[in-house]
């Protein structure tokens, strides 16, 4: 039988075609709506006038009786909900328990231990879920069976069960649609978080806050792609002096007020400006390096909190978000959405949609009809005939749900159904996200110094390097190969992760050890130099969401000239200079550079980084 979803869908098809209150032919709706892929048969109906009958929120069907056969009419009108009966059945007594009778489980005790930590890694690793929202229980039990977890294995009759014996984990409640109570989940804590891996401090070397503490007048730079940014983010119509001047008086009052809060890449402090949705911006100031007229410069200028995969879930309702996925993979141009032993097999695309969102979101481009209730967004994707594909959403009229749209398809300018609501109701029709205003920052210019901070790359970010060239390279020391090898055959993350802590711990102590790493480093760099000149094409843009920069992936060769292991980010310095900020994992780089660009002809290939 027909969705609550389904239902909206087909009201939105016959919208784009026909006028409201106005007798329609019932032959030629279900027609219509065949020519549609809409087949009475697949949604379990007799025919196609019991599947129009039961269309009863915005249709309404009037036959009458014709010569040997039944003519009816449709007439459309508004959406309206319409709540079903209340049925009520009867529960025969449960039987008593006999004396000195214990109840009896489906299963034994043994196999009822909730599986609570393989609960919660399926539910955050993909990055799907947030901490304190509530979800419908039916999206989350999809999940967790897509990931291998079944209640019955653990003795559980439903997954409902199984999440309610963790009461720490969880929160329950019934909320009535239409009449019919839904379970809906409110997650209350995430994993338990792997030991962080803190670097060794210096006795005399202070820190960034320490060092703007004891200076009295303090200037900064702001690199111009930053001012760009912020007047997309804020709408604001000031010059650029005007900006700096109040960002100056925004950070001396943090300042005064003991309001700067350390970061580990840099100094955060709270502006007066705000972006479109009435969110409180934030500055994160750096220091320069000591070629340039300014000692610090602003990085980011933000909200303060990780919002990319937050906005699709709070603006849009999916009533089957991976149908709506899947949908998109099958419209778009044939690409790797998963990793190589991927669990999910749209992962890349899930990520992709939430941070395109959410790039769109920032620079106004989310078009609304406000007359008709119709919104759309352009995805960034093409159909294999290079035609863009857009998102057709629907204003929400549902007070039981709190998102702002309701997802219905996605759709090509013009065609059948969702493609003519675009054509009709959005002239021009959105555009595209953007990032790169400027074509030149792709390119490295010949005389462009890397300058990159080796010791706290080598310190902080050995779990980025390939195991197997640190097994090679480490393997004259045996205490620290003997790390190696354990990490090697570490299956849990969190002890793996204390093994790297003590992995960098002893490679620090050991000059010749780390003099190795050091030269080995500096080497792919200057290799990943010589690469780039030969075929700039091997210079991949990249854009990080949460900071809204643009940089630069010099790509990083540490076992074999062929074959690429790894990036090192750059980002350009005020003096004009490159900064070598960090190294990534080909994985950890593949979506935010997806965003830019396609990356199928790169390095970059999806179906070859591991999971």
């Amino acid at each position: 039988m027909l969705t609550k979803q389904n239902k909206q869908d087909i009201f939105a098809l016959l919208l784009s075609r026909y006028p409201k209150k106005k007798a329609i032919p019932m032959e030629e709706v279900g027609q219509y709506l065949q020519e549609n892929g809409l087949h009475f048969q697949e949604f379990g109906y007799q025919n196609m006038e019991s599947l129009l009958g039961d269309l009863r929120e915005f249709l309404e069907l009037q036959i009458r009786a014709g010569k040997g056969r039944k003519e009816g009419t449709c007439l459309l009108h508004d959406y309206q909900e319409i709540q079903p009966p209340i049925r009520r059945t009867k529960v025969p007594p449960k039987p008593a328990n006999k004396p000195n009778e214990k109840k009896r489980t489906n299963a034994p005790a043994e196999t009822r231990k909730v599986p609570e930590k393989e609960i919660m890694d399926a539910l955050f690793q993909n990055n799907l879920y947030q901490l304190g929202r509530e979800y419908p229980l039916a999206t989350l039990s999809q999940t967790l069976t897509q990931a291998g977890i079944d209640c019955h294995k653990y003795g559980f009759g439903k997954m409902k069960t199984m999440l309610k014996a963790l009461p720490e984990d969880f929160q329950i409640r019934d909320v009535e649609t239409n009449g019919v109570p839904q379970p809906f989940i409110t997650i209350l804590r995430t994993p338990k978080k792997e030991t962080a891996r803190k670097a060794p401090k210096k006795e005399n070397a202070p820190t960034l806050l320490q060092m703007l503490e004891k200076e009295e007048n303090v200037d900064f730079y702001v690199p111009d792609s930053l001012y760009l940014a912020f007047k997309e983010i804020a709408s604001v119509g000031l010059d650029n002096q005007t900006i700096k001047k109040q960002l100056l008086e925004d950070y001396l009052a943090a300042a005064k007020a003991k309001g700067l809060e350390p970061r580990d890449d840099g100094v955060l402090f709270a502006t007066r400006f705000q972006n479109r949705e009435g969110e409180r911006l934030f500055a994160l100031l750096r220091r320069s390096d000591a070629k340039t007229a300014y000692r610090y410069f602003l990085n980011y200028i933000g909200p303060d909190r990780d919002k990319p995969k937050e906005y699709l879930w709070r603006m849009i309702h999916f009533s089957d978000f991976e149908k709506a996925i899947k949908s998109l993979a099958q419209l778009s141009r044939k690409e790797d959405w998963c990793y190589h032993n991927s669990k999910d097999r749209y992962i890349i695309l899930k990520i992709y949609l939430q941070y395109t969102f959410y790039r769109l979101v920032t620079q106004g481009k989310i078009k609304v009809d406000e007359k008709s209730g119709f919104a759309s967004f352009h995805t960034g994707l093409v159909t294999p005939d290079y035609e863009p594909i857009y998102a057709v959403l629907l204003k929400n009229q549902d007070k039981s749900l709190r998102e702002d749209f309701i997802f219905q398809g996605f759709s090509v300018a013009g065609i059948q159904g969702y493609g003519k609501i675009l054509v009709e109701h959005f002239s021009p029709l959105p555009e595209k996200a953007t990032y790169i205003e400027d074509q030149n920052v792709l390119f490295l210019p010949e005389n462009a110094t890397i300058h990159s901070d080796i010791p706290h790359i080598l310190r902080d970010n050995l779990d980025r390097f390939p195991l197997s060239f640190l097994e090679k390279l480490c393997s004259p020391f045996e205490d620290i190969a003997k790390l190696v090898s354990q990490i090697k055959a570490e299956r849990n993350e969190s002890k793996k992760g204390r093994l790297y802590d003590s992995l960098s711990d002893k490679i620090q102590k050991n000059e010749l050890c780390f003099n190795l790493l050091k030269t080995s480093l500096q080497m792919a760099i200057r290799k990943g130099v010589q690469m780039i000149r030969y075929d700039n094409h091997l210079l991949l843009p990249t854009f990080f969401p949460t900071r809204n920069v643009f940089s630069l992936m010099l790509p990083l060769c540490f076992e074999r000239s062929d074959r690429v292991d790894g990036v090192l980010i750059i980002e350009k310095t005020p003096s004009g200079n490159y900064q070598g900020q960090t190294i990534l994992t080909l994985k950890q780089s593949y979506v935010n550079s997806r965003l830019i660009t396609p990356l199928d002809h790169s390095y970059l290939k999806a179906s070859e980084i591991e999971d």
